[in-house]
């Protein structure tokens, strides 16, 4: 019998651990009034930048740690990255990606017009995209 075994430098987490955002869901898991929910804010307005540059083809989930060291990201991409084969692990919920423009809801980050995202709905737009 054989095995491997990975060993990982400990990691130091300076407060609580929180998961922010799930594989599957592009909105924060916390409530606005708790601690945290603007770092899930900030963190699914990435989310929106990411999946725009790369023109709805991937973006990254999962974010859990805490609010200086996130850790354990998972990429999700659309059904046609990687001719449908599972490039990034079984959390590569292709679904998320399907899902993101119906499901994402614009936030304060995303609607700053320095950023020049356009909401993917909002009952008259329904394309999202940058400037």
């Amino acid at each position: 019998m054989t095995g491997a075994y990975l060993l990982e430098e400990k990691i130091i987490c300076d407060g609580v651990f929180t998961k922010f955002i799930h594989n599957v869901d592009c909105s924060p898991l916390l409530n606005p009034d708790e601690d945290g929910y603007d770092t899930a804010e900030f963190l699914c307005f990435t989310q929106h930048v990411q999946y725009v540059k790369t023109k709805g083809l991937a973006y990254i989930a999962d974010y859990q740690g805490s609010k200086t060291l996130l850790t354990d990201p998972q990429i999700l991409t659309h059904p046609t990255v990687g001719r449908g084969k599972d490039i990034f692990g079984e959390g590569n919920l292709e679904i998320g990606v399907k899902l993101f423009e119906k499901e994402h809801v614009c936030n304060a980050f995303c609607k700053w017009p320095g950023f020049g995202l356009k909401p993917f709905r909002d009952g008259s737009e329904t394309s999202g995209g940058m400037n």
